[in-house]
């Protein structure tokens, strides 16, 4: 039996040495670019959920629509969703690819957004990977993000975002700021109200800030300058720089 056995095995060894196995690889060389809008009217919100691109949202007094210019690479199925529609007094934009098994061969799938909307209306981004910036908005803002960099500047109105991995920077804010961060360096400035931080790992840099600071650290660098008052209720690793707060200061450690 054990003879039949070993030829068994060799037979099968032989048969596998000689086996090709395909894979499902796809190429993403196929650049198109379309322009949507909308009228604005009696519209209060804007949802966005984006897959993988980068993404930038700017905010304008006058402007009475929402415009997206897209710059699309995709397969030569064109397999992606690109819409934007009303519902109620809600505007909404999807733009992804879907689903895929396999593997890209040369640049994935990705549709890079360029975004004109009128300032007053309340931003809610729901975003995959990719580079973000938002800036020039006169209401609440709301992010969660997967991956890539992401920079939010000149915001009136209260800043909520949940950043998976990347650096962020949030800038000149007219209101409170809660972050959930993963990983990447955080920096916040010129905030008119209190911040929330709940950080993973990366330096922290808050400066500026008119309302109290609170921190949850895991790791990285921590540098304070000038708030109404500091809580870190845990530091973590890492090195820690406290100036120029003139309410009180509690450590827990």
């Amino acid at each position: 039996m054990k003879s039949v056995k070993l030829l068994s095995s060799f037979f099968v060894a032989v048969a596998l040495s000689g086996c090709v196995i395909h894979v499902n690889a796809q190429r993403a060389d196929v650049e198109l670019q379309e322009t949507l809008t909308l009228n604005s009217q009696s519209l209060t919100r804007f949802d966005l959920e984006t897959g993988a691109g980068s993404l930038e949202v700017v905010g304008v007094k006058s402007a009475s629509e929402i415009t997206v210019d897209a710059q699309i690479r995709t397969t030569e199925d064109r397999n992606y969703i690109l819409t934007l529609e009303k519902s109620g007094d809600t505007a909404e934009l999807v733009a992804k690819h879907e689903s895929h098994t396999g593997y890209w061969k040369g640049s994935s799938p990705a549709i890079d957004l360029v975004i004109s909307v009128p300032s007053h209306l309340l931003v809610n981004i729901d975003d995959g990977s990719g580079d973000i910036k938002v800036r020039d908005l006169d209401n609440q803002l709301t992010i969660e993000d997967g991956s890539g960099s992401a920079s939010v500047e000149n915001i009136k109105g209260n800043v909520d975002i949940d950043d998976g991995s990347g650096s962020l920077l949030v800038r000149n804010v007219d209101g409170n700021v809660r972050i959930d961060d993963g990983s990447g360096e955080l920096s916040i400035a010129q905030v008119t109200g209190d911040v929330m931080v709940e950080d993973g790992s990366g330096d922290l840099n808050v400066y500026d800030v008119g309302g109290s600071v609170v921190i949850d650290d895991g790791s990285g660098s921590i540098d304070v300058n000038k708030a109404g008052g500091l809580e870190i209720i845990e530091s973590g690793s890492g090195g820690l720089n406290i100036n120029n707060v003139v309410g009180a200061v509690n450590i827990d450690d």
